[in-house]
């Protein structure tokens, strides 16, 4: 069954989450903006010459993985003479990079399309991602602001597509139903910055390169597959993205080596699952012959891993987080709930305490394990009973860092068949006491920490104050987990700094740098 896509929401954009808290508590769904203060100060850009500049501009939803894509977008935009601009009315061109996991994502997607449209109504807007993939030629009919269709597939082919697709664009009054096209010829995949683009930053000769615009300070997120094969019931990502398909490992380990050269110190492991890399590779340990592959990359100094399917982690991989000091005991791994009953529901039926063993598995393994999850709330045989379950689970294992949804029901997926019996109010009310029990834990666990000192990557001057640096310790990963505030002493962003913690405020830290210069750092690769 195919997905209908739902009417456009009126007045204002989709709140999937508590906008006060949600940055610890999932995904980032939010527009990515990309951090302008890289680009301060550097001159240089990849624009060839003599080709009319075009100015286009570059909005990014969704989880790191389509940060990636953004990013080999704004490769393939400004290496084929396209000019970024920060000011969408002042764009030719304006892409939207779309999420589409969930309802709330596709209704923010659709809502900054039409905001979009709105500030530039002469421009040819590009939707990309997510939501031409779900909807398909639906979109072609259903949202006629839009000029362009592409899938991440057809990243490498979009300046050509925007050549032919101007050629027929009228600019001279903005109306409805212009030409729309989706492009055929691609099978699927295998924010905001200052002009110019700096060549630093960049990594790869052209978008068949798998080039890309570093767009995040010190860290680059590494995609090494796409799409998924598990049943999980509620999920729409096969459906999505297609089946589980990784990227070849020296591809990636070269991509790797361009990363380090443009000066990401943090490579952050992404998939749909992760755990599942090179076995379609017929590689039977692939994940951590590729962790052990970058770690051998000098420049590269932290390896993190996310999206770790709980089902099949490697039971080599607490020995490697042991034996690779660039590898950081931190382990993302999604359980989604613990209650067996609503396990089963799922499609993940894990018997017994699977998860509980899992966890205690893994922290009698790694000393130090700094554990991330994600859970869902409000799935349909979730009772009052299995929601206690899961929140006394939280409260006697304290994992460190997790994400709470509400559970949406999609249609298309087996789920929903199910319905959606739990009233939204019943969810909500679920999806806070969980948060609010994770701020309680976060907050005496981090005021514990007052006083030591620890390894931290610098982005840049903080978007609270300009008197204020913003960084991550170790143990927090980018977007999700809090961040660091450095009130005193000197860091270069996108640099690992020793940073004495002074203060916490629920998941977010304070402190101060140590070192005043890198030499200082003898033992950078370390984790702590």
């Amino acid at each position: 069954m195919r997905s209908t896509l739902p009417r456009v929401k009126q007045g204002g954009g989709a709140n999937p989450g508590d906008q006060a808290r949600g940055r610890c508590h999932g995904h980032s769904r939010h527009l990515s903006l990309i951090h302008s203060y890289i680009l301060r100060d550097v001159t240089g850009s990849l624009r060839k010459k003599n080709t009319p500049a075009k100015a286009f501009t570059l909005v990014s939803l969704g989880c790191p993985k389509n940060r990636v894509d953004s990013e080999r977008i704004l490769h393939a935009m400004v290496h084929h003479g396209f000019v970024f601009t920060q000011e969408a009315p002042q764009a030719d061109i304006v892409i939207v990079n779309t999420c589409a996991f969930i309802q709330p994502a596709v209704e923010e997607s659709i809502d900054v399309i039409m905001d979009l449209r709105v500030a530039a109504p002469r421009a040819i807007l590009v939707v990309a991602g997510c939501l031409p993939l779900r909807y398909k030629d639906e979109l072609v009919d259903a949202l006629t602001e839009a000029d362009l269709f592409i899938t991440p597939a057809q990243i490498p082919l979009l300046p050509e597509l925007l050549n032919q697709c101007a050629s027929e664009h009228t600019r001279v009054q903005p109306r409805r139903g212009r030409t729309r096209s989706i492009a055929e010829s691609a099978r699927p995949l295998s924010s905001v910055v200052d002009s110019p683009i700096p060549d630093a930053y960049c990594c790869g000769h052209g978008p068949d390169a798998a080039g890309r615009i570093v767009t995040t300070p010190g860290y680059a997120y590494l995609k090494i597959a796409d799409g998924c094969n598990r049943l999980c019931r509620y999920c729409t990502i096969p459906k999505i993205r297609g089946r589980f398909r990784s990227e070849p490992l020296d591809v990636l380990v070269e991509e790797s080596k361009r990363l380090a050269a443009a000066g990401v110190k943090e490579i952050v492991l992404v998939a749909q699952d992760s755990v599942r890399y090179g076995r379609d590779l017929a590689m039977k340990t692939g994940l951590c012959a590729l962790v052990r592959a970058i770690a051998e990359i000098p420049d590269i100094q932290w390896i993190r891993l996310m999206y770790l399917h709980p089902h099949t982690i490697p039971s080599e991989l607490p020995q490697l987080v042991n034996e690779c000091e660039k590898l950081l005991p931190y382990l993302d791994v999604p359980f989604q709930h613990v209650s067996p009953k609503v396990l089963q529901n799922m499609g993940r039926p894990w018997k017994g305490d699977y998860i509980r063993k899992l966890v205690d598995s893994l922290r009698t393994h790694i000393p130090g394990l700094v554990l991330r999850t994600t859970f869902m709330v409000g799935f349909p045989g979730e009772g009052d009973a299995e929601f206690k379950m899961l929140r006394d689970f939280v409260a006697s294992y304290r994992i460190e860092h997790f994400g709470v949804f509400e559970y949406s029901a999609e249609e298309g997926t087996p789920a929903f068949a199910l319905g959606d019996p739990i009233p939204s109010s019943v969810k909500k009310e679920r999806a806070n006491e969980l948060r609010d029990l994770h701020l309680h834990l976060a907050a005496k666990r981090n005021r514990a920490r007052i006083g030591s000192t620890e390894k931290a990557i610098i982005h840049g001057v903080s978007s609270e104050s300009e008197y204020l640096l913003e960084g991550r310790l170790w143990d927090q990963a980018p977007e999700v987990d809090g961040l660091l505030y450095i009130t005193d002493g000197v860091a270069d962003p996108g640099k690992i700094h020793n940073v004495l913690i002074t203060d916490t405020y629920e998941v977010d830290f304070f402190g101060a740098i140590e070192d005043q210069t890198n030499d200082s750092l003898k033992d950078s690769s370390s984790r702590k």
